[in-house]
């Protein structure tokens, strides 16, 4: 089995601050993409913040592996991360973008995963520094 794949990390901003604190329409939302792209969630787990912004992190676990997100609401942001094996994952990333016609900026980013792969080709790598050791 071929173990290379393509990890997608979404940031979205949506001028929808109601969408983004509402922790039963997100779980919805993705469980509607989900559902229409076939993708099969064997569990979900969800957190919703009552300070600093009131944003949600959910999580769900699918045979194919995971789809994850987290909302700034005060900042219209939400990230999303997509790691799957299979085609599916592009037919998500299409339903996702169409659901949220609304939204004023989407960045996709695919890293390539997987037991071969020796560089760092169309992907984005932030690199973080280490701290100074003089403090």
């Amino acid at each position: 089995m071929e173990d290379k794949v393509c990890h997608y990390v979404l940031d979205i901003v949506i001028n929808d601050e109601c969408f983004l604190q509402d922790e039963v329409q997100l779980q919805k939302f993705f469980s509607e993409v989900l559902s229409v792209t076939e993708l099969n969630v064997i569990g979900y787990l969800s957190q919703k913040f009552t300070a600093e912004g009131e944003g949600v992190t959910g999580l769900f676990l699918l045979s194919e592996s995971h789809l994850s997100y987290h909302t700034y609401p005060k900042s219209h942001y939400i990230s999303i991360d997509l790691y799957t094996c299979g085609s599916r994952c592009l037919s998500a990333l299409r339903e996702i973008k169409l659901r949220l016609d609304s939204a004023t900026k989407l960045l996709v980013r695919c890293i390539e995963r997987g037991s071969n792969i020796t560089g760092y080709n169309n992907a984005s790598v932030y690199i973080i520094p280490e701290p100074d050791s003089a403090h």
